[in-house]
């Protein structure tokens, strides 16, 4: 009885100690009560002694593991909040190095929107516990989840000298060769937009050069046209090179016509993807299609008065008025900023314009859910304006752009009655005099976290076009950003930053 009790007690140790997550105190604990509660029951029961029973328990337990380890991936996947992603390394999951990447790279997106608690993060123990389980199995971590997780590390704000976030930069350097080319793409884009660091710009540097030699490795034109817009820009050789890749005829497709998503980093790409490689094949292409690439070309200010002429022209664009579906409400809202583009940064252009009753804002215009930023800040503008005559919120233009508030300061900063005066940006006439000399006209416009580009601090295109247009019809801009906003705690705080983001708005333009 004792040789069996004894040989029992080694393989539950050893099984035990395999179970337990590394560096963690909690684990020993556990470790120490499951090897005494399951010696204690096998010491009493009849058929503990049975060799057919011996590994039992263990085996259950190996057969179980696949739906741990997806219910794991669940919890991870379906997480809202940072506590829960850090209470499962102290329950009773044990994470491999996988599922530690993914707690990272999930930890990265739900801390994107709050930016305040990443020090907190840092300090926190179970963090330090979850990186130290990743750097002891980095070698085990696939590659898709390796290049996800560099970008999250970098965007959780990690110490350059954290020996863990030095230990994924490494496995980036030793696996270089063996990783896709849209791998070394995405961490080529991310050490480029999320890492400052000298030590992030050599590494960055090590992938333009990997995937400068390595581009013959692209098959595709989706593939292609991706790279190019992502990371072409970072480096003038690489942009050549892929340049001159089969790409004029696949470029046809109007299934590509989704990958020329504009960014401000990639205007000579997107350009000469449109202009020189479709050319004269544009009117061809399918008419949303063709919306689409012509509204790419606006928001990088590429557009030529060829092309806005093409699809503004009544026997184009009448196919999208009161067009139903979703898609065809897009397109026209495409059409509204490439006829606001014409008007107002074209100022040599001709027409033809949409007609004045297609530039009216539909009732969907304003028929959007109101984010919790939206709330806040109308609930301050009321009180901040004090009457309703003083100015003006929801504000829908005919350019297609919706200011969340509009007001109009005379030559001493005080409100005048937004209503009574001449609003050349309205589709519907309002008011009858004009403005008194000196006023000013501002719009405010908030930006919420999915407004900018690779949780970063630079809007996307759609919206820099949208900014862009607003102070091409004479406002001056107050920019209410979320990262902001979320610092601001009392109402009397959130009211003393608007009127001083109005005093500097004013201050810049008379400085001018």
């Amino acid at each position: 009885m004792a040789a069996h009790l004894v040989k029992r007690c080694t393989c539950l140790l050893r099984e035990a100690a395999r179970q337990a997550p590394a560096m963690a105190p909690v684990g020993r604990l556990r470790l120490a009560w499951v090897a005494h509660k399951t010696l204690t029951s096998s010491a009493t029961s009849p058929i503990s002694h049975l060799p057919g029973s011996l590994m039992e328990p263990v085996e259950k337990e190996r057969a179980s593991t696949p739906y741990v380890e997806k219910q794991v991936d669940h919890l991870i996947k379906k997480a809202t909040r940072p506590e829960e992603l850090l209470e499962l390394l102290g329950g009773s999951h044990d994470l491999d190095s996988n599922q530690a990447a993914m707690v990272l790279i999930r930890l990265s997106h739900l801390l994107s929107e709050k930016p305040e608690d990443k020090g907190l993060l840092i300090q926190d123990a179970h963090f330090h516990q979850l990186l130290c389980l990743l750097n002891s199995q980095i070698a085990s971590v696939w590659h898709g989840t390796l290049s996800k997780l560099l970008g999250s590390l970098y965007a959780l704000g990690i110490p350059k000298a954290s020996k863990e976030l030095q230990s994924v930069e490494q496995e980036v350097r030793w696996r270089m060769r063996k990783l896709k080319y849209k791998h070394l793409a995405f961490l080529a884009e991310s050490c480029a937009t999320l890492s400052q660091e000298q030590h992030s710009q050599e590494l960055l540097a090590e992938l333009l050069m990997h995937l400068e030699r390595r581009w013959t490795e692209i098959e595709d034109s989706h593939t292609l046209v991706t790279v190019m817009m992502k990371v072409g820009h970072l480096s003038e050789p690489l942009m050549n090179r892929l340049e001159d890749k089969v790409l004029a005829q696949d470029c046809s497709r109007p299934h590509q016509g989704s990958l020329l998503w504009p960014h401000p980093n990639q205007a000579k790409t997107t350009s000469w993807i449109v202009h020189e490689k479709l050319g004269s094949e544009l009117p061809g292409l399918e008419p949303a299609l063709q919306v689409d690439l012509v509204w790419a070309l606006c928001v990088l200010q590429q557009a030529r008065e060829a092309e806005l002429q093409a699809v503004l022209h009544p026997e184009f664009h009448i196919q999208f008025l009161g067009g139903k579906s979703q898609k065809d409400q897009n397109t026209f809202q495409k059409l509204l900023h490439i006829n606001a583009t014409a008007l107002l940064e074209y100022p040599e252009y001709s027409g033809p314009l949409l007609p004045a009753s297609a530039v009216a804002p539909g009732p969907s215009a304003l028929d959007r859910k109101v984010t919790p930023l939206q709330k806040e800040l109308q609930e301050t503008l009321k009180g901040l304006l004090g009457s309703a005559d003083k100015g003006s919120l929801e504000v829908a233009t005919q350019y297609g752009w919706v200011l969340d508030a509009e007001v109009l300061l005379d030559s001493d900063g005080e409100f005048l009655p937004v209503r009574d005066f001449v609003a050349p940006h309205l589709a519907q006439p309002t008011g009858s005099q004009s403005p008194p000399p000196g006023s000013k006209r501002l719009a405010f416009l908030r930006w919420e976290f999915p407004n900018f580009n690779s949780r970063s601090k630079d809007l996307l295109g759609r919206f820099v076009l949208a900014r862009r247009h607003i102070v091409a019809a004479g406002f001056l801009i107050v920019d209410v950003p979320f990262y902001e906003w979320l610092e601001l705690k009392s109402e009397w705080q959130k009211g003393a930053y608007l009127k001083d983001k109005m005093r500097k708005a004013v201050a810049e333009e008379l400085a001018k």
